[in-house]
């Protein structure tokens, strides 16, 4: 289990909660956060420079500093721990500035406020240089492997005759997924209504013609599904919920048909836990939200690793996983509290 150090431990101000100012799997957790008795600053990066001021000073490898957010001032020397969720971007809005000054002034408010932030010596859950480590999916996938998980045959190029050549050699046929994100955003950082959301799907081999050549794309060895696996994660503490898809377009991508979806909650095998604890420490994640699929053979592949990955809709019966609550008590304690209920 990863463990915040002996300085953050003896930390016993805030929990700081970045998210959205809509988040509601945050407003959950803020009153779980609340219940336990533990002070809460939440804010949004977007809220800068507007309801967000900073004051922060670095002196002999020190940060001296407060930050006021909506009307709350905090001494960043005492936060205890930051869960990064789903943040927006810092809004600019001096009318004054050209395009070109509006993108520098963002990014210079990026690198100030959550550099600033990330700084600190507290627990982070996820710290973000941790969490573009592990959304970097050709690596996620080399390791995942390398910690003992099984990960379905893969092909990322951009070489028509390479794909081809991958897509026709899969028993089973083969997917495409995107890389990145499976939507395309605005520059505010939320998803572009215009576009659709790219979910996994079906690619005959014969369809990947010259267009292949334009970008990079990522082919997968599709799996003859039994049922999938999302597995959530806090600590050491492992919350596993069965999914079973009852329309075509849930079986390739659940995502796609979710008013089709059935849960439970379940377990995973002992070497599949011991594998996804793994990966959490190569990548020193506290977090993350893991997709597995199990096919009619009953072995579990490892799909998907997302360090930001939703879960608020498992607390909810069937299969009511309580991660709010052992997310809550990481955030003030360093450690999930007793009896959470995960495996």
């Amino acid at each position: 289990m990863l463990t915040p150090s002996s300085a953050q431990a003896r930390r016993q101000g805030p929990v700081c909660v970045i998210t959205t100012e809509t988040n509601t799997t945050a407003d959950r957790l803020v009153l779980a956060l609340d219940a336990l008795g533990t002070r809460v600053i939440r804010f949004d990066l977007a809220d800068f420079p507007r309801r967000v001021v900073l004051d922060a000073v670095y002196r002999d490898g020190r940060i001296s500093s407060t930050l006021t957010a909506r009307g709350r001032t905090a001494d960043l020397d005492t936060i205890r721990s930051i869960l990064w969720w789903h943040p927006g971007t810092p809004q600019i809005t001096d009318p004054r500035l050209t395009p070109e000054q509006h993108r520098w002034v963002t990014a210079e408010a990026v690198t100030g406020l959550a550099g600033t932030l990330a700084a600190l010596d507290c627990l982070h859950v996820n710290h973000p240089v941790r969490t573009r480590a592990a959304q970097l999916k050709p690596d996620v996938l080399a390791r995942a492997a390398g910690c003992g998980l099984a990960v379905p045959d893969t092909w990322i190029g951009n070489s028509p005759r390479g794909a081809f050549r991958f897509a026709a050699a899969a028993p089973e046929g083969v997917v495409c997924k995107s890389l990145t994100t499976p939507t395309i955003t605005g520059p505010d950082g939320a998803p572009d209504p215009r576009h659709g959301i790219f979910f996994t799907q079906r690619v005959e081999a014969t369809a990947l013609d010259s267009r292949v050549s334009a970008g990079a794309h990522q082919l997968q060895h599709r799996i003859e599904k039994d049922h999938e696996i999302r597995a959530v994660v806090v600590g050491d503490e492992l919350f596993a919920a069965r999914i079973d898809a009852h329309s075509p377009a849930a079986r390739e991508d659940f995502r796609a048909d979710i008013t089709s979806l059935t849960y439970e909650r379940t377990t995973v095998p002992g070497d599949v836990h011991t594998g996804i604890l793994r990966l959490m420490a190569h990548y020193a994640l506290h977090y993350a939200a893991l997709d597995l699929v199990v096919d009619r053979e009953g072995q579990y592949w490892l799909v998907d690793l997302n360090p930001a990955g939703q879960y608020d809709w498992l607390q909810k019966d069937p299969p009511g996983l309580a991660v709010t609550d052992a997310l809550a008590h990481f955030l003030t304690n360093g450690a999930p509290g007793p009896g959470r209920g995960g495996t």
